[in-house]
Protein backbone atom coordinates (compact mmCIF):
# COMPACT_ATOMS: atom_id res chain seq x y z
CA UNK A 1 0.00 0.00 0.00
CA UNK A 2 1.70 3.14 -1.26
CA UNK A 3 1.30 6.35 0.71
CA UNK A 4 1.30 9.86 -0.73
CA UNK A 5 4.86 10.51 0.47
CA UNK A 6 6.20 7.38 -1.24
CA UNK A 7 6.38 5.27 1.92
CA UNK A 8 4.77 1.85 1.89
CA UNK A 9 3.07 -0.81 3.96
CA UNK A 10 3.44 -4.37 2.74
CA UNK A 11 1.16 -7.37 3.22
CA UNK A 12 2.83 -10.66 2.35
CA UNK A 13 0.81 -13.58 1.00
CA UNK A 14 3.22 -16.48 0.68
CA UNK A 15 1.64 -18.17 -2.32
CA UNK A 16 4.10 -19.90 -4.66
CA UNK A 17 7.10 -18.58 -2.70
CA UNK A 18 6.14 -20.77 0.27
CA UNK A 19 5.12 -23.86 -1.70
CA UNK A 20 6.17 -25.90 -4.74
CA UNK A 21 9.68 -26.53 -3.36
CA UNK A 22 10.93 -30.08 -4.00
CA UNK A 23 11.57 -32.09 -0.84
CA UNK A 24 14.42 -32.61 -0.60
CA UNK A 25 16.01 -29.94 -2.78
CA UNK A 26 17.91 -31.37 -5.72
CA UNK A 27 21.63 -31.81 -5.10
CA UNK A 28 22.58 -30.10 -8.36
CA UNK A 29 20.65 -27.00 -7.31
CA UNK A 30 22.67 -26.72 -4.11
CA UNK A 31 25.91 -27.45 -5.98
CA UNK A 32 25.39 -24.28 -8.03
CA UNK A 33 25.91 -22.28 -4.85
CA UNK A 34 29.55 -23.39 -4.66
CA UNK A 35 30.23 -21.20 -7.73
CA UNK A 36 28.56 -18.10 -6.30
CA UNK A 37 30.41 -15.02 -5.06
CA UNK A 38 27.78 -14.37 -2.37
CA UNK A 39 24.40 -15.77 -1.33
CA UNK A 40 21.55 -13.39 -0.49
CA UNK A 41 18.60 -14.84 1.39
CA UNK A 42 15.31 -13.43 2.70
CA UNK A 43 12.42 -14.89 4.63
CA UNK A 44 9.68 -15.01 1.99
CA UNK A 45 10.58 -18.65 1.27
CA UNK A 46 10.43 -21.56 3.77
CA UNK A 47 13.11 -21.56 6.46
CA UNK A 48 14.08 -25.11 5.49
CA UNK A 49 15.02 -23.90 2.02
CA UNK A 50 17.11 -21.08 3.43
CA UNK A 51 18.84 -23.46 5.84
CA UNK A 52 19.80 -25.91 3.10
CA UNK A 53 21.03 -23.12 0.82
CA UNK A 54 22.97 -21.41 3.59
CA UNK A 55 24.63 -24.64 4.68
CA UNK A 56 25.66 -25.43 1.11
CA UNK A 57 27.11 -21.93 0.67
CA UNK A 58 28.91 -22.03 4.01
CA UNK A 59 30.44 -25.39 3.15
CA UNK A 60 31.91 -23.84 -0.03
CA UNK A 61 33.16 -20.70 1.69
CA UNK A 62 30.51 -18.50 0.06
CA UNK A 63 29.46 -15.59 2.32
CA UNK A 64 25.80 -15.58 3.34
CA UNK A 65 23.75 -12.39 3.78
CA UNK A 66 20.29 -12.75 5.30
CA UNK A 67 17.76 -9.97 4.83
CA UNK A 68 15.35 -10.31 7.74
CA UNK A 69 12.30 -9.23 5.69
CA UNK A 70 9.48 -11.76 5.30
CA UNK A 71 7.86 -13.94 7.95
CA UNK A 72 8.00 -12.63 11.50
CA UNK A 73 8.72 -15.90 13.30
CA UNK A 74 12.06 -16.31 15.11
CA UNK A 75 14.99 -17.12 12.85
CA UNK A 76 16.04 -20.76 13.33
CA UNK A 77 19.41 -21.20 15.03
CA UNK A 78 20.60 -23.50 12.25
CA UNK A 79 20.10 -20.63 9.81
CA UNK A 80 21.66 -17.98 12.05
CA UNK A 81 24.72 -20.22 12.46
CA UNK A 82 25.37 -19.93 8.71
CA UNK A 83 24.83 -16.17 8.37
CA UNK A 84 27.85 -13.92 7.84
CA UNK A 85 25.89 -10.65 7.62
CA UNK A 86 22.41 -10.09 9.04
CA UNK A 87 20.51 -7.25 7.34
CA UNK A 88 17.40 -5.98 9.16
CA UNK A 89 15.72 -2.62 9.07
CA UNK A 90 15.13 -0.93 12.43
CA UNK A 91 11.61 -2.39 12.80
CA UNK A 92 12.81 -5.91 12.04
CA UNK A 93 15.74 -5.45 14.42
CA UNK A 94 13.33 -4.50 17.21
CA UNK A 95 11.12 -7.50 16.49
CA UNK A 96 14.07 -9.89 16.29
CA UNK A 97 15.66 -8.79 19.54
CA UNK A 98 12.65 -7.61 21.54
CA UNK A 99 14.48 -4.36 22.17
CA UNK A 100 13.67 -0.71 21.30
CA UNK A 101 15.34 0.82 18.24
CA UNK A 102 14.16 4.41 18.31
CA UNK A 103 17.61 5.99 18.80
CA UNK A 104 21.00 5.04 17.42
CA UNK A 105 22.10 4.06 20.94
CA UNK A 106 19.14 1.69 21.20
CA UNK A 107 19.92 0.28 17.76
CA UNK A 108 23.51 -0.36 18.84
CA UNK A 109 22.22 -2.14 21.94
CA UNK A 110 19.92 -4.35 19.88
CA UNK A 111 22.81 -5.19 17.56
CA UNK A 112 24.79 -6.42 20.58
CA UNK A 113 22.01 -8.94 21.14
CA UNK A 114 22.40 -10.06 17.50
CA UNK A 115 26.09 -10.59 18.20
CA UNK A 116 25.09 -12.72 21.19
CA UNK A 117 22.88 -14.73 18.85
CA UNK A 118 26.00 -15.57 16.84
CA UNK A 119 26.08 -13.02 14.00
CA UNK A 120 29.25 -10.93 14.05
CA UNK A 121 28.25 -8.50 11.27
CA UNK A 122 24.94 -6.62 11.14
CA UNK A 123 23.90 -4.23 8.36
CA UNK A 124 21.02 -2.07 9.60
CA UNK A 125 18.84 -0.11 7.19
CA UNK A 126 17.45 3.02 8.83
CA UNK A 127 15.24 4.49 6.11
CA UNK A 128 15.52 8.27 5.98
CA UNK A 129 18.22 8.11 8.67
CA UNK A 130 20.59 6.18 6.40
CA UNK A 131 22.30 2.96 7.41
CA UNK A 132 24.94 1.54 9.71
CA UNK A 133 27.29 -1.42 9.57
CA UNK A 134 28.24 -3.09 12.82
CA UNK A 135 31.12 -5.54 13.24
CA UNK A 136 31.53 -7.09 16.66
CA UNK A 137 34.36 -5.44 18.56
CA UNK A 138 34.66 -2.48 16.16
CA UNK A 139 33.19 1.00 15.92
CA UNK A 140 30.07 1.09 13.71
CA UNK A 141 30.24 2.75 10.30
CA UNK A 142 27.37 5.15 9.62
CA UNK A 143 26.15 6.23 6.19
CA UNK A 144 23.58 9.01 5.64
CA UNK A 145 21.11 8.76 2.81
CA UNK A 146 21.96 10.20 -0.57
CA UNK A 147 18.93 12.49 -1.03
CA UNK A 148 16.59 11.71 -3.90
CA UNK A 149 15.28 14.50 -6.09
CA UNK A 150 11.76 13.09 -5.62
CA UNK A 151 10.61 10.11 -3.54
CA UNK A 152 8.03 8.25 -5.62
CA UNK A 153 7.97 4.75 -4.12
CA UNK A 154 10.13 3.24 -1.38
CA UNK A 155 9.10 -0.32 -2.22
CA UNK A 156 12.19 -2.43 -2.88
CA UNK A 157 14.63 0.16 -1.55
CA UNK A 158 15.84 -2.11 1.24
CA UNK A 159 16.35 -5.03 -1.14
CA UNK A 160 18.18 -2.76 -3.56
CA UNK A 161 20.39 -1.49 -0.76
CA UNK A 162 21.34 -4.95 0.49
CA UNK A 163 22.01 -6.26 -3.01
CA UNK A 164 24.17 -3.27 -3.94
CA UNK A 165 26.11 -3.63 -0.69
CA UNK A 166 26.74 -7.29 -1.53
CA UNK A 167 27.98 -6.42 -5.03
CA UNK A 168 30.45 -3.88 -3.67
CA UNK A 169 31.55 -6.23 -0.91
CA UNK A 170 32.42 -9.15 -3.17
CA UNK A 171 34.33 -6.75 -5.43
CA UNK A 172 36.60 -6.00 -2.49
CA UNK A 173 35.53 -2.43 -1.79
CA UNK A 174 36.13 -1.12 1.77
CA UNK A 175 33.04 -1.32 3.98
CA UNK A 176 32.51 2.44 3.97
CA UNK A 177 32.50 2.46 0.15
CA UNK A 178 30.09 -0.49 0.15
CA UNK A 179 27.65 1.52 2.25
CA UNK A 180 27.94 4.55 -0.01
CA UNK A 181 27.46 2.45 -3.15
CA UNK A 182 24.36 0.88 -1.58
CA UNK A 183 23.01 4.29 -0.52
CA UNK A 184 23.34 5.56 -4.09
CA UNK A 185 21.48 2.53 -5.45
CA UNK A 186 18.68 3.00 -2.90
CA UNK A 187 18.43 6.72 -3.72
CA UNK A 188 17.82 5.91 -7.36
CA UNK A 189 15.39 3.13 -6.45
CA UNK A 190 12.95 5.35 -4.54
CA UNK A 191 12.61 7.68 -7.52
CA UNK A 192 10.89 5.01 -9.65
CA UNK A 193 7.58 3.27 -9.00
CA UNK A 194 7.55 -0.49 -8.51
CA UNK A 195 9.83 -2.99 -6.80
CA UNK A 196 11.64 -4.54 -9.78
CA UNK A 197 11.58 -1.67 -12.34
CA UNK A 198 13.07 0.67 -9.73
CA UNK A 199 16.28 -1.32 -9.24
CA UNK A 200 18.93 0.79 -11.01
CA UNK A 201 21.60 -0.32 -13.43
CA UNK A 202 25.19 -0.12 -12.28
CA UNK A 203 26.03 2.71 -14.68
CA UNK A 204 23.38 4.92 -13.09
CA UNK A 205 24.73 4.21 -9.60
CA UNK A 206 28.28 5.05 -10.66
CA UNK A 207 27.16 8.26 -12.35
CA UNK A 208 25.35 9.36 -9.20
CA UNK A 209 28.40 8.67 -7.07
CA UNK A 210 30.63 10.62 -9.49
CA UNK A 211 28.27 13.60 -9.27
CA UNK A 212 28.51 13.89 -5.49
Amino acid sequence: MLQADGSNSIIIVGGANMSCWPDPLRGQDLELLSKAAVLLLQREVPDRVNVLAARAAKKSGVPVILDVGGVESPIPKELMDCVDILSPNETELARLTGMPTESFEEIAGAVVKCHEMGVKQVLVKLGAKGSAFFVEGEEPIRQPIIPAALVVDTTGAGDTFTAAFAVALVEGKPRRECLKFAAAAASLCVQVKGAIPSMPERKAVEELLESL
